[in-house]
C-alpha cells in the first residue's frame, strides 16, 4: 500500500488511469492538468498533493507535489487530508462531495461540467489504488 499522497502512489495512480478504459473514453477530449490538492495543514504549511498532466485519455504525467504553492494548475481539487483519505476508500460519493463542499473546486467550471464522467472516472480510479491516507 502506497501512502497518499506520495510520489509511490502517484505512480500507481498513473499507471490505473492509464489502464482505465472508462476513463480514456470519458477523457478523450479533454487537455489540461488538475492538482489533487491536500489542505494545508500541519503536515504540509503550503498544502501538498498529486500533480496530474492529462490529454485526450492519457495521463502523461503523476507528479508528488510536497509544497504545493510552487505548483499552478488548470484545475485545483482541494479537500482536507481526512476527506481525501474517505474519497479514496469510497466512503463518500464524489460528485456530491464536490457539490457540499467537502471537496472544493477551482478552476474553469464550465469546461469541468462537459467532463463530469471523466472527473468522476478519474475520482473513481483513484479509489481503485492500494492505499493508506
Amino acid at each position: 500500500m502506497a501512502r497518499f499522497p506520495s510520489a509511490e502512489w502517484a505512480g500507481l495512480f498513473r499507471t490505473a488511469l492509464e489502464e482505465n478504459a472508462e476513463y480514456r473514453e470519458a477523457a478523450r477530449a479533454w487537455e489540461g492538468d488538475i492538482l489533487l490538492l491536500v489542505a494545508p495543514d500541519a503536515g504540509a504549511a503550503n498544502g501538498c498533493g498529486i500533480h496530474l498532466d492529462l490529454a485526450h485519455g492519457e495521463c502523461r504525467g503523476a507528479e508528488y507535489v510536497e509544497d504545493a504553492s510552487t505548483v499552478s494548475s488548470e484545475f485545483v481539487f482541494q479537500a482536507k487530508r481526512e476527506d481525501w483519505a474517505r474519497l479514496l476508500r469510497r466512503e463518500v460519493d464524489p460528485v456530491r462531495a464536490i457539490m457540499d463542499g467537502t471537496v472544493k473546486v477551482r478552476g474553469n467550471l464550465a469546461k469541468l461540467m462537459r467532463f463530469t464522467r471523466a472527473a468522476k472516472a478519474l475520482v473513481e480510479t483513484a479509489g481503485q489504488v492500494p492505499s493508506e491516507a
